[in-house]
């Protein structure tokens, strides 16, 4: 009797451990016939099974088997685009990323390892299903949840437990860095762009013409691209520029919203000095001393910039406005202002600035009037005449910045003064009726 009671104790263990078995076998099958919902309930099954026993007590086989098997059934689910389907688990991305990483783990300390190398080959897969659901979050203003979509492709990719075949792929986080600012996480945003920097993110692409279909063809790096062109798979290769300024550029920004001054003006001074021909970042740095009031530090970046740019009249139109209205160095601004014109006919602020130089001047001349004695009357008048010949010449560039601007009304009102001081009250009435028709 004891011979059987024992018998039947062996039989009643040994069915409770082997449990598992069939069950992962069933999701398998399942998973083989495409029959998601069947092989879904079989390893949720399996899985519970498994969490209430020893490790030990169950074959490394099977083990293997079920971590590889659960992957590919969750990351069917995520990718499906059946709507019922992958409501079978909102979190089906997240539960096939950690099955691989969990049967990785596994078999790094196992006896045999007959998934590993084929669940890696699978990452690429759940990470493009990350970054689906991704893109779908920000088409529906979910910004947050696009961040993480990003952001658990990212981690994924890198997750140590991969390796050797563990990457960087700093191009996710820094459209992690994009999308973060949008949703307000301007933190996150900062971690992202920094890290894109530290880890050496230039984001330059690679693209040939592939030669069998003659359409476009991105290539994950200059070395396969080359490859491609040297046995004549692909032609007119195009390498893309460095996006690294832009990276600076947003990372300056995002310290900016954080009113984050040190950083902002630590990172500025590192970009300049990795990127000096730059032109946003020297229009940045030209604005920052503007704000900051430094007209010595905004002077020198002008100088710099109109060296590197000479054509353009517009750093020469704000170099003027800094010597007249900070400096009062009416004469240099004067000499910025007309280059500015020259080099660019429509900028009708700089025209604008160069009648109200003459407009300084000529207060300049009604301060010497007001200082005059009473018996200092041809004094007086001499300086009124000369005045009058100021006022004259300011209007060339008044009535060229009218033509050019015709509803700016500070213009109008500048025309309407100078008309008056000059005689012409005809045309100074005309001003007022622009004014008066604009109800200002």
């Amino acid at each position: 009797m004891k011979k059987v009671l024992f018998a039947l104790s062996m039989v009643i263990t040994l069915g409770l451990t082997a449990q598992e078995a069939p069950k992962v076998t069933s999701a398998i099958i399942a998973l083989r016939g495409n029959e998601l919902v069947e092989a879904k309930g079989f390893i949720d099954e399996a899985t519970d099974i498994i969490a209430g026993k020893n490790q030990a007590e169950i074959k490394e086989k099977i083990l293997s088997k079920f971590y590889y098997n659960k992957s590919l059934i969750y990351a069917k689910i995520a990718a499906s685009p059946d709507a019922e389907t992958k409501a079978l688990a909102a979190d089906a991305n997240d539960v096939a990323a950690q099955s691989i990483l969990d049967l990785i783990k596994f078999e790094s300390a196992a006896k045999k390892q007959p998934y590993t190398l084929d669940a890696i080959q699978n990452i690429p897969n759940i990470a493009f299903n990350y970054l689906v659901e991704a893109s779908a979050a920000y088409d529906a203003g979910n910004f947050e949840g696009a961040y993480n979509g990003y952001m658990s492709a990212f981690e994924l990719k890198k997750n140590e437990l991969l390796g050797e075949y563990a990457s960087l792929d700093t191009s996710l986080l820094f459209n992690a860095g994009i999308i973060a600012g949008q949703s307000g996480n301007v933190e996150a945003s900062v971690d992202a762009f920094r890290s894109c920097l530290d880890l050496g993110y230039k984001g330059i692409t690679y693209t040939a013409t592939y030669a069998a279909s003659g359409e476009p063809q991105q290539y994950p790096n200059k070395a396969a691209m080359e490859k491609d062109l040297q046995i004549g798979l692909a032609t007119d290769p195009v390498i893309g520029e460095d996006v690294r300024p832009s990276v600076y550029i947003s990372l300056i920004n995002a310290y900016k919203k954080l009113e984050d001054t040190k950083n902002y003006e630590d990172v500025l001074i590192e970009a300049r000095t990795m990127y000096p021909e730059n032109k946003d970042l020297l229009d940045i740095q030209l604005q920052s001393f503007l704000d900051n009031k430094d007209y010595d530090g905004a002077l020198a970046n002008l100088d710099e910039a109109i060296v590197k740019n000479p054509t353009k009249g517009i750093y020469h139109f704000v170099k003027g406005n800094i010597l007249q209205t900070e400096l009062k160095d009416l004469d240099a601004a004067l000499i910025e202002y007309k280059r500015a014109v020259e080099l660019d006919s429509t900028l009708s602020d700089a025209m604008y600035m160069c009648g109200l130089v003459y407009i300084d001047r000529a207060n300049e001349i009604t301060e010497q009037m007001n200082n005059l004695g009473l018996n200092e009357t041809r004094k007086y008048n001499a300086l009124k005449d000369k005045q009058k010949g100021v006022f004259e010449e300011s209007l060339q560039y008044f009535e060229k910045s009218y033509e050019m601007n015709p509803n700016d009304m500070d213009i109008v009102r500048a025309l309407m003064e100078v008309y008056r001081k000059v005689g012409d009250y005809q045309k100074s009435m005309d001003m007022k009726a622009v004014l008066e028709a604009a109800s200002e």
